[in-house]
């Protein structure tokens, strides 16, 4: 189930963990300014999207859709001639990009992914057709291989950057238990800036059991309370299958 996180209370569990609850100030002259603790929860909350994004957890990930622009595109001012592929731009908000989806004719295509280094697989500048595959070469750009030679509608699928919590009623959006990540993560930090090198081993070994139990549990069912699986009886719908097994004849 779900259980968003203040940061008022992240703030307060990552104080008791470390040890630090009587000294947390918002004064220059702390040592533990409550701006540090929200900016270290802020990148740990980050960190944490982006471990569970890149282990198949798809909890954060977010879509967004269009038409693809036929055709090789032309390189960028200054330069004269075209790629051999086409190109798809990536949201701004983007911190990585997880999958391209591409309908052609009535029928929703995941196209996969190759190393930049086969980029010529695909044929030369000239070619266009149904895409197949996809990769980055920029920043905010995908290339697409072959090229567009139509309009085809996308789908594109990507982690965004969170925005930072920043009042103390802003909230981390998560499943029951994956807080203590965050918690962890940060108070790790701390006891390394504090030069504690016994507690932070010991640390490190709690924040590592807990990330291994939220990976567990995030990559096999959904949070909602268990992943549907087709029971394993011959001519019953199987899992990750859209049709039937046919029966033998009588």
């Amino acid at each position: 189930m779900t259980r968003p996180a203040t940061l008022a209370r992240l703030r307060g569990d990552v104080a008791e963990q470390a040890d630090i609850a009587g000294a947390v100030g918002a004064t220059a002259a702390s040592r533990y300014q409550t701006t540090l603790l929200n900016r270290l929860i802020n990148q740990g909350i980050q960190r944490f999207r982006e471990r569970l994004s890149t282990e198949a957890g798809t909890h954060y990930l977010v879509a967004a859709s269009g038409s693809l622009t036929p055709g090789v595109t032309s390189l960028p001012s200054g330069a004269s001639g075209t790629y051999q592929f086409g190109v798809l731009a990536v949201p701004t908000a983007a911190v990585r990009t997880y999958g391209v989806d591409v309908t052609i004719n009535g029928e929703t295509r995941s196209l996969g992914f190759i190393p930049f280094t086969e980029r010529s697989s695909y044929g030369g500048p000239n070619v266009t057709g149904e895409p197949q595959a996809w990769t980055h070469f920029s920043t905010r750009e995908i290339a697409l291989f072959p090229a567009p030679s139509q309009g085809y509608s996308y789908m594109l699928w990507y982690l965004p950057v969170a925005p930072d919590l920043v009042a103390d009623a802003d909230v981390f959006d998560g499943v029951a238990g994956w807080e203590d990540y965050v918690t962890w993560d940060v108070t790790c930090r701390l006891i390394v800036r504090d030069q504690y090198p016994n507690a932070y081993q010991m640390a490190v070994s709690y924040r590592s059991d807990i990330w291994a139990d939220i990976l567990r549990a995030a990559t096999k069912v959904s949070s909602a309370g268990g992943g549907v699986i087709g029971r394993d009886t011959f001519g019953q719908r199987m899992a990750g299958l859209g049709r039937n097994r046919r029966l033998p004849s009588p």
